[in-house]
């Protein structure tokens, strides 16, 4: 599978539908399809996309990135470019957070497919294997750089339609902070 391939393929389809039409393909092509879907979410983990979809969320940590990006490739080529430009585009579509989070399942799908049914023991060690292989979506631990300022006038400043369409966040990136022990 292409990458002009895989674009045909996600752009504007439900992640069940996607699910049926690999389920008759080979498994390399089931492989190369999620290639180019890590290769793109790996491209979009970044700090300003992240806001953007904090402040269309009222917040978003990790796991809303991740699903934010799935949303955002199911879009089709020239929307996932334009956000990657410009993350403030985002104001132009109707955000539905529930299908933010169903298009979250678009990570995992190469893996449900390629793993064989069943629950033994046989099952359960070809899915790690084949997860340890193909690899998550999005990176290990936070985007690369320095998170960025998130006062509201950086926001305004940054993002003017997103805040005017959804107003300010307090904390538009929710991380998990370490927790810090006294001695």
């Amino acid at each position: 599978m292409r990458e002009h391939q895989f674009w045909r393929l996600v752009t504007g389809r439900p992640v069940a539908e996607i699910g049926e039409l690999l389920r008759g393909r080979s498994a390399l092509d089931i492989i190369r399809f999620h290639h180019h879907f890590r290769r793109l979410h790996l491209r979009a983990c970044r700090w300003d996309v992240w806001t953007a979809f904090g402040l269309v969320l009222g917040g978003a940590g990790a796991g809303q990135l991740r699903d934010g990006v799935c949303w955002l490739i199911l879009r089709g080529r020239r929307t996932y470019h334009r956000a990657l430009v410009n993350p403030d585009v985002l104001a132009e579509f109707r955000i539905d957070p529930l299908e933010i989070t169903r298009s979250g399942d678009l990570a995992g799908l190469a893996l449900r497919l390629l793993t064989p049914p069943g629950r033994g023991e046989v099952a359960t060690a070809c899915g790690e294997a084949l997860a340890a292989v193909l690899g998550e979506a999005g990176p290990h631990g936070l985007p690369p750089g320095e998170r960025p300022s998130l006062d509201a006038d950086t926001l305004a400043r940054c993002y003017p339609r997103l805040t005017a369409r959804y107003g300010l966040v307090a904390e538009p990136i929710t991380v998990l902070t370490a927790v810090r022990t006294s001695r």
